[in-house]
């Protein structure tokens, strides 16, 4: 994460906590720096006019003034309690770092009264989590080509067998079974769809290359044969 990009986000942690001020060791352990980075983040932030305020104490910290905000999200309490709750299944998915960041985006911009459920509801919405995490270089990818699709090659072995394989495929999109997140793919090895666990690719690289686009939609027809719940649908 940049500099920039953790400042952002070390303002938006602090909005979801306002109530209560968050230490430093815990702000360096979400971010995975050193507490002296934090130390430097927050006075860099407080020179550029955030009122950041630290408060000594056992239960001291950094805290952040409340009436500091961003543009509202135009939703209501019930659908914002919604997001947070979808953005709690994604903790395991590739997509989990964002998830994170975003779900205090959403609790940072809610009446006060209503950020401690929403805090209760992220303790009693879960997934399975998957077999093996996800590589960051893997899923960094992932998201990549899933937002804008392009031919991958990659390695993959399968949890089943233990086979090795080198595969190119043109990702199609991302679902999650029983915990393990799933990149699906029109294989060009096998000629037709095929699903790869994440967490079984061992390595992954993007091509520039666009994916043809086919008579019919490879995903929709592969869906199809099976119940899934899915946007619009």
């Amino acid at each position: 994460m940049k500099r920039s990009e953790r400042q952002h986000a070390l303002v938006d942690l602090l909005r979801a906590n306002a109530e209560h001020p968050v230490s430093v060791s815990r702000l360096a352990a979400r971010f995975e720096v050193s507490t002296r980075t934090i130390e430097r983040d927050i006075r860099a932030l407080q020179e550029a006019g955030v009122p950041i305020y630290g408060r000594e104490g056992r239960a001291g910290g950094y805290a952040i003034g409340r009436d500091y905000s961003l543009p509202p999200l135009g939703l209501t309490l019930d659908e914002a309690m919604a997001v947070l709750g979808g953005l709690t299944v994604m903790s395991g998915s590739p997509f989990a770092p964002h998830a994170r960041t975003a779900m205090d985006k959403v609790i940072a911009v809610l009446p006060a009264d209503r950020r401690e459920a929403s805090r209760a509801l992220a303790t009693r919405v879960a997934s399975l989590a998957p077999e093996q995490p996800t590589t960051d270089e893997v899923a960094a990818v992932v998201r990549d080509v899933v937002v804008e699709p392009r031919v991958v090659e990659l390695v993959y072995v399968s949890p089943a067998t233990g086979e090795r394989t080198e595969r190119a495929v043109e990702p199609l999109g991302l679902i999650d079974v029983r915990g393990n997140w799933i990149l699906i793919g029109w294989c060009r090895l096998r000629g037709a769809v095929r699903g790869f666990r994440t967490d079984a690719v061992e390595s992954i690289r993007r091509t520039e290359e666009v994916p043809p686009i086919r008579d019919s939609d490879p995903l929709a027809d592969d869906l199809s044969r099976w119940e899934f719940l899915t946007y619009g649908g």
